[in-house]
């Protein structure tokens, strides 16, 4: 679930069928009056996956895991996980586009979180090993860096996933899997 600074719009995810069908729901506030759940535009194809919205602390923009054919960079394979944006125009979001590199990679991104200055936290699996760590790339100039996997101190279990960082970056809350000192499954 995410909402914009105003606190007007909330936007959070459903699936149904382990994911046959998984899309983002938003709800606005008019008047005092919170309007019916609808699909979000743009998220309504049913062979797409559509999940884990984060609106950036400003916002400005709003990112989402998505595995939809990518018609800019000409990927035509639906089934990898990317992270996808919507920029902020009045009072709706454009077409989503793909993130690109270097955030995005062969191995499947999602769950992102941003500060303030528009660093982005988010899970990426090893293609290889299927564990799951946690990378943040930090915004210069308007680009995204190469990522940095974080160190042990995120990185602490067998898998660690769907972060969340607070905008000013004081703390992280990070759900870890296979820890020695778990108290079963995740934590």
């Amino acid at each position: 679930i995410t909402m914009t600074p105003d606190g007007n719009e909330i936007y959070y995810c459903i699936s149904i069928g382990s994911f046959t069908y998984a899309t983002i729901i938003k709800v606005k506030q008019e008047n005092g009056f919170w309007s019916e759940p609808e699909v979000m535009k743009y998220m309504d194809n049913p062979e797409e996956m559509n999940i884990e919205p984060a609106i950036s602390p400003d916002g400005k923009k709003f990112f989402f895991l998505s595995n939809r054919i990518d018609s800019v960079s000409g990927d035509t394979a639906i089934g990898d996980q990317d992270i996808w944006v919507m920029d902020r125009i009045g009072n709706d979001w454009s077409k989503p586009y793909n993130l690109g590199g270097p955030v995005n990679s062969e191995a499947p991104e999602f769950y992102p979180s941003l500060t303030n200055d528009g660093t982005i936290y988010f899970s990426r699996a090893d293609p290889t090993t299927r564990i799951h760590y946690i990378f943040r790339s930090k915004l210069i100039y308007g680009k995204y860096q190469e990522p940095e996997k974080l160190p042990e101190q995120v990185n602490s279990g067998r898998s660690q996933f769907n972060a969340f960082v607070a905008p000013n970056e004081s703390y992280i809350i990070v759900p870890t899997f296979g820890r020695e000192d778990s108290y079963g499954l995740t934590d």
